[in-house]
């Protein structure tokens, strides 16, 4: 087992979208939201540390970039499928037990920084919900972003000695170009390590 501290330092802003789809209902709907529930909506959909009330990125969500999820392939998928034909199993099962993702801490949470206590800016982009003859029905999502500059700095443990830290590396630089942080990636979230330091390396083993 080895531990490596690293940081995805931000190539674009990051968009968050916690649990919560904050979409509100245009002219032609049944209801019409005001600015304070809307406002309520917007601040719903970050990720906040519930102990330093500060907008963070949970240790998950950077987990999730190496193994995917149905809305997007991850890092695994994208080496082992698309790049080596026949390993995405094999890398996707790496990710899966082999690699812990933890804030330094926190380890349920990654610090983001410059550290905030609120969103930077708002993305607002409308939908087609359905057609029919009297036209088409639209809503408007709107969700959180913070703008650059921002840092990650979280930890990774591996627990598999025969996996190496090249390896490990190397998908992390994928998970940061090609999935990105929290919602809507890559167009949003895209980053690219610029910390990666190896602590407590195996005796007798090279990283």
């Amino acid at each position: 087992m080895y531990t490596i501290k690293a940081t995805f330092t931000g190539l674009v802003h990051m968009m968050m979208n916690r649990f919560f789809e904050a979409i509100t209902t245009e002219p032609g709907g049944s209801r019409r939201k005001g600015d304070a529930d809307r406002e309520a909506d917007i601040i719903r959909a970050l990720h906040i540390n519930p102990k330093t009330k500060c907008v963070a990125v949970p240790a998950d969500n950077i987990k999730m970039m190496l193994v995917g999820n149905q809305a997007r392939p991850g890092a695994a998928k994208i080496m082992g499928s698309y790049r080596e034909k026949q390993k995405g199993t094999e890398y996707k099962t790496n990710c899966d037990g082999s690699i812990w993702v933890m804030g330094r801490k926190d380890p349920l949470w990654c610090e983001l920084l410059p550290a905030r206590k609120i969103y930077d800016e708002i993305d607002e982009r409308a939908f087609v919900t359905q057609k029919g003859k009297g036209g088409s029905a639209r809503k408007i999502a709107r969700r959180p972003l913070l703008t650059l500059p921002w840092h990650v700095p979280f930890l990774i443990s591996v627990t598999d000695d025969n996996v190496t830290s090249e390896w490990v590396r190397d998908i992390f630089r994928v998970a940061g170009l090609y999935c990105g942080i929290c919602a809507y990636g890559p167009k949003f979230g895209r980053c690219e390590i610029t910390e990666w330091e190896i602590v407590d390396t195996p005796k007798g083993r090279e990283s």
